[in-house]
């Protein structure tokens, strides 16, 4: 039984758990401790991989970051799943990762100008294309060495206009000089990985500039893929994008991706594993609970479990059995999992871990877990209102400002609703929200129906078997709805 400091030291570690520490960068090693290499999810640094692609929270700036960031290479993630035939050709070779544009507001700024000049031309993605080229070869100048490119390296990274000026009379030297490039990492067994995140934050809301410097890119690799072998890309996509302009109209590049998808066993191994190198005390408490580790010297403590059901005694010793007195209610290893869900299955890695942390904040301001347990159910359960604000709050500032717009179209509906109904909530002001005069808060369709659409395919509605469309848990606070009463989630 434990005493009443170190069940709240737990609570405390716990709560802490996805909270950064204070302003200072995420650190190497805490990186490394939270990091959890899915052995599917490797396939990703193999040199024929060149989309990764996946739902919004599903880990593609994970991976991006433990290469690019991290320098994690597949040598050190293959000891640490323990998979020895995984990625073996590369394990003799040297790999660089890059990034494959700058980041910084004054780049997408920049590149959002000058694609808005021209995406109504008919040469506009090949332009763009280019535009990409020209980034390709400073990010990689100190690799080319070669002296007529350098007034083109020394403009600034958010000079555009001027790149692309710079560039056209010196195509043929730069494409040169990439050739050689990768001739010379042939000869000596090394690779250049470049690599693109974050694409589709670049113009903010602005859906249709957005997508010509996403199609600008994928036009240039798609000329390109072939021509070098040891230069190769890497772009990261979100599931919708790659299901709208890629798949189709961009054959080969589709034709050589991986999806990063989380099954339960996954989900709760990444959790655990975090738990478990936040303190000694943690890790005590997950074996004694009969988690299985082992130590890599790199990642720390990984836990072994060979199904999703291996985590059951961990989640039922710290909450209990049932999210309630018995079997009417749901068993909590199952019900965490399924409210967490959206529309297309997935659980967003950052909710999963976000949920367990308020839950011990609310441990922690209003105790009502039993001695043999550190959260109550009902402790849980308030948490997963938080976490469906927080989540909703996070997407609207990242990358989905429209959703202002939508909260307020949508405050204390009742869902499930037919789409007819869907579609006369939206269609009511339709052209004053197209309209308005923040280019932020426009929604990212031109009519209520493809908008509609579009919250399907990121999993923020989905289908019922009647026909009508309901809105997942995890964004039913978030969106200010309400779930008609009788209707199951």
């Amino acid at each position: 039984m434990m005493n009443h400091t170190n069940r709240d030291k737990l609570l405390a570690e716990l709560r802490d758990i996805d909270r950064p520490s204070g302003t200072e960068p995420e650190s190497a090693e805490t990186f490394r401790r939270a990091f959890y290499p899915v052995v599917e999810h490797l396939r990703a640094f193999e040199p024929d991989i060149y989309l990764i692609i996946g739902y919004y929270g599903t880990g593609k700036s994970m991976i991006f970051k433990a290469a690019v960031e991290q320098q994690l290479s597949p040598q050190m993630l293959r000891g640490a799943t323990g998979n020895t035939s995984l990625l073996h050709s590369l394990a003799r070779d040297q790999i660089s990762w890059r990034t494959g544009y700058p980041s910084g507001a004054d780049v997408a700024q920049a590149l959002r100008n000058f694609a808005k000049q021209r995406t109504d031309r008919q040469d506009g993605p090949l332009i763009l294309a280019d535009v990409w080229l020209a980034y390709l070869a400073r990010q990689l100048r100190f690799e080319l060495h070669t002296e007529s490119l350098y007034t083109f390296h020394t403009l600034s990274d958010s000079a555009v206009d001027d790149m692309y000026a710079v560039l056209q009379p010196q195509r043929t030297a730069v494409m040169n000089a990439l050739d050689r490039l990768d001739m010379q990492m042939r000869n000596e067994g090394r690779w250049i990985f470049v690599c693109y995140d974050e694409l589709d934050t670049l113009c903010g809301a602005d859906w249709e500039l957005t997508t010509a410097l996403i199609r600008g890119l994928l036009t240039f690799w798609e000329e390109h893929r072939s021509r070098w072998q040891r230069l190769q890309a890497k772009i990261f996509l979100r599931t919708d994008l790659f299901t709208r302009f890629v798949k189709s109209d961009f054959a080969r590049l589709a034709a050589n991706r991986i999806e990063l998808i989380w099954n339960d066993r996954s989900l709760h191994a990444i959790w655990i594993k975090r738990l478990a190198n936040v303190s000694s005390d943690w890790l005590a408490y997950c074996k004694n609970a009969g988690i299985r580790f082992e130590h890599d010297q790199i990642l720390g403590w990984i836990p072994h479990l060979p199904n999703a059901e291996a985590a059951q005694p961990l989640i039922e010793k710290m909450v209990g059995p049932f999210m309630g007195r018995d079997l009417k209610k749901s068993r909590t290893s199952t019900w965490i999992l399924d409210h967490l869900r959206d529309g297309n299955e997935q659980v967003a890695l950052r909710a999963l871990i976000s949920l367990w942390s308020y839950a011990a904040a609310q441990e922690l301001d209003k105790p009502q877990a039993s001695s043999e347990q550190l959260i109550h159910p009902m402790s849980l359960q308030r948490a997963f209102d938080q976490v469906s604000k927080m989540y909703v709050q996070m997407l609207k500032n990242r990358d989905m400002p429209w959703l202002e717009g939508l909260i307020k179209r949508l405050a204390n509906q009742e869902v499930p609703l037919s789409r007819e109904g869907w579609l006369n909530i939206l269609s009511k002001d339709w052209e004053r929200w197209c309209n308005d005069p923040s280019e932020k808060l426009h929604p990212p369709r031109k009519t209520p129906s493809e908008f509609l659409d579009f919250l399907i395919e990121l999993g923020m509605c989905r289908k019922r078997p009647d026909d009508q469309l309901d809105v997942p848990d995890l964004f039913l606070r978030g969106l200010a709805l309400k779930r008609r009463g009788g209707v199951k989630s």
